[in-house]
Order: C-alpha cells, then structure tokens, then sequence
C-alpha cells in the first residue's frame, strides 16, 4: 500500500468528520482570501490615484471647510508655465430623493475642467458638450445608475444636505463606463446660482482637484501652494490624491487594517479546528499505529503519514474555499462602491491563501505526527492485548 493510498484511508475513515473539519477551515480561509483582496483594492486604488498625478487643495484645518472661489484662479497664476494641465473645483451636495433619508455622493464641479481633471472616465466630446451646454447637466457613475435605474435624458430631483438644504432638478447627460465610483457630478454654476438666491451668499470650495503635468510639477504644487497661503486668512493644505483618500478612509476608523487584522486572525480557527481533527484521529488510531510500527513501519514514515493528513486537509480546505471565488471574481466583475475597478482575486492572493491553507494543516499535524513517532510500541500493544 502507497503513502498517498494510506493517507487517502485515512481520510476516509471517517468521512462526516472529514467534511466537517474540511467546511470548518475552508470557511475561515475562504474570509482569508477576501479580506486580503478587498486591502489589495485599495491599495490599487490609492496607487490609481497617485498615477493620475492630482493633488487635493483645501481648508488647512479640515478638508469640510471652504475656501473662495477665486483661489482657482489665484493658483492658475501662480503655477510656472506648463505645470498645471488643469484645476477643477468641487462643492459638497450630498444629495438625496424627496422623501428619502438615504444620501449618495453628489458635487458640484466645475465644468470646463472637469472632464480633463478626471480624463480616465473617458467623457465622450458629445457628452462634454452636453455637459457644458445643459445648464442642469449631471454625470452619473453606471453603477449609481444601475442601483437607482436611470438612463440617459431621465430628469432627477434632489434635496441638498448641506444648509439651506437646496431643490435642485437634473437632466442625466452622461453615463461614463469608466467612471467606478458611485459618484453624481452636476456643474458648480448652476449650484452657486441656487447658492446665492437662498443666502446671498457665494458658495465656497471644498477641495480643488489640480493635475499636474508631471512629478516635478506635483513637487512644486505640493510645497508652494500652502507657503503661498501661509498666515492668511484661508491657509491650506495640499497633497496627493492617495493621501486624500486614505485620510478620508481613516476618518471613519482603520476598517481597512480591521478587515485584514480580522482575515489573519481567523486563520487560527482553521489551525485549532484541524489540529483537534488530527488529535482525536490520533487517540483513536493509538493501536493501530502500534501495530503498524510493530510490523515494521519505521517511526518517521509514521511521523510523515499523519504530517501528510494533515497537509492533505488543509490542501483540500484552501482549494474548496479560494478556487471558486477566485474563478466566479475571474468571469464575472464584482463592484464595491468606493473602489475603482471590479474586485478579484489576484493570483499571487490566491497562491498565498494556498501556501496559508498548507501551512495550517502541516502547523496542525506537528504535535499528533510527533506523538505517534514516539509512540511507545510494548506499551501500546498491551492495550491491545
């Protein structure tokens, strides 16, 4: 009889206990996997966002605040020649449907930059030309269509959440495929125009978005800028759209670090469960293993036999809970609102939760495979007798 032909036996002595034991490490794996790949998402879209080479210009003190409107143009004649392709200003809306509580991620931007500020959502010129013509204009993300069933040249009506809590009517005119984000954009005019009839007041800005030309102009925007605005009344502070984003995230706690501190944590349950497998197969097999070591059996083939089940195990659990999630993520695109791009299983993610289901298995097999190897054979056998 083979090594894989007796370690197969094994397994299959008991096969509800195999099954379960092979549910109880998948599941904690399969949690493994995912929570490994929702980090890797953002990390990607942090990464994303520093390739698009856009820094964020805001209040010093909290990016919630306002500043004037003419530090657009303030900046634009500051920059050397070359240095800013584009800024694009934006205002927090926060918009949400008559007689519904639930808000979603409006703002209002300015319309001449804002399809060269986000270029990568790819705007066809007929939709920029529409956007720029229709005064009640608005860009819908696909997946915030999707979730509330518009189509192009729907008209929408939403209720600010910001005092004085504006009324505003919008006309979709474009559905960009590349935008991922739940977001709705409308133009920053027709918001200041509303703005102003209600508080006689102009609207500030929240963050002006500037794409640089290059790494040497993001240098130069990252440093001059907030010494420009030193010990004014509207000091500021500027950095990467990464960085931005990754404050943002930390504002409502590390759940990123949570979920991944969770995803290793979890893998324990898996060793725990596997290792109780492997130590009541042990205790039921004491005898067996005495007269197998007895007919000749050395005690390392013993030791590697039960190292081998246990690796088997694990093997098995890693491979029911990350290839179908690895394939489904592989044909089908799986959004989460606020990342860019379809979440999936990275392959290098994949052979890592492989590597972590072999190693809680073998982990779990160490301390049963030496108890059999130094199993004591006379005294053992007397049990039998």
């Amino acid at each position: 009889m083979t090594s894989f032909t007796l370690t197969l036996k094994n397994l299959t002595r008991n096969r509800l206990r195999t099954a379960l034991t092979l549910a109880a490490i998948a599941l904690p794996l399969l949690v493994f996997t995912v929570s490994r790949s929702l980090v890797d998402s953002v990390k990607e879209t942090l990464a994303d966002s520093d390739r698009q080479m856009r820094v964020a210009v805001h209040q010093k003190l909290t990016y919630t605040a306002s500043v004037p409107q003419r530090v657009r143009k303030e900046i634009e004649d500051m920059a050397p020649p070359g240095y800013i392709t584009a800024i694009c200003g934006t205002a927090w809306f926060g918009g949400r449907l008559e007689n519904k509580r639930a808000t979603f991620p409006s703002m209002a931007v300015h319309r001449d930059t804002f399809p060269i500020v986000y270029n990568e959502f790819g705007m066809a010129p007929d939709e920029i030309e529409q956007f720029n013509t229709e005064r009640r204009g608005a860009v819908v993300s696909p997946f915030l269509a999707n979730r509330m069933n518009w189509k192009l040249g729907d008209r929408v009506t939403l209720i600010g959440a910001i005092p004085p809590f504006p009324k505003l009517e919008f006309v979709i005119v474009a559905i960009p495929p590349k935008m991922d984000a739940p977001w709705f954009y409308f133009g920053l005019d027709y918001y200041n125009e509303a703005y102003e009839q209600m508080t006689g007041r102009s609207l500030g800005i929240n963050n002006y978005w500037l794409k640089c030309s290059s790494p040497q102009a993001r240098e130069w925007a990252l440093t001059a800028i907030d010494k420009y605005y030193a010990n004014s009344e509207y000091e500021t502070k500027t950095e990467m759209e990464s960085t931005f984003f990754a404050s943002f995230i930390e504002s409502g706690g590390d759940w990123v670090g949570l979920v991944w501190s969770v995803g290793r944590l979890i893998v324990f349950v898996a060793v725990a469960v596997a290792f109780n497998t492997m130590s009541m197969a042990f205790r039921e097999r004491t005898r067996e293993i005495a007269v197998m070591r007895a007919v000749g059996f050395s005690a390392s083939r013993v030791t590697r036999m039960v190292l081998s089940e246990g690796t088997a195990l694990g093997l098995l659990g890693g491979a029911i809970a990350i290839l179908p999630v690895y394939v489904i993520t592989t044909m089908f695109e799986i959004e989460v609102p606020g990342l860019r791009g379809a979440i999936h299983i990275a392959e290098n993610t994949a052979m890592m939760a492989i590597l972590v289901a072999l190693a809680c298995g073998f982990v779990a097999a160490c301390v049963p495979a030496l108890m059999a190897g130094r199993l004591h054979v006379a005294a053992a056998l007397r049990k039998v007798v």
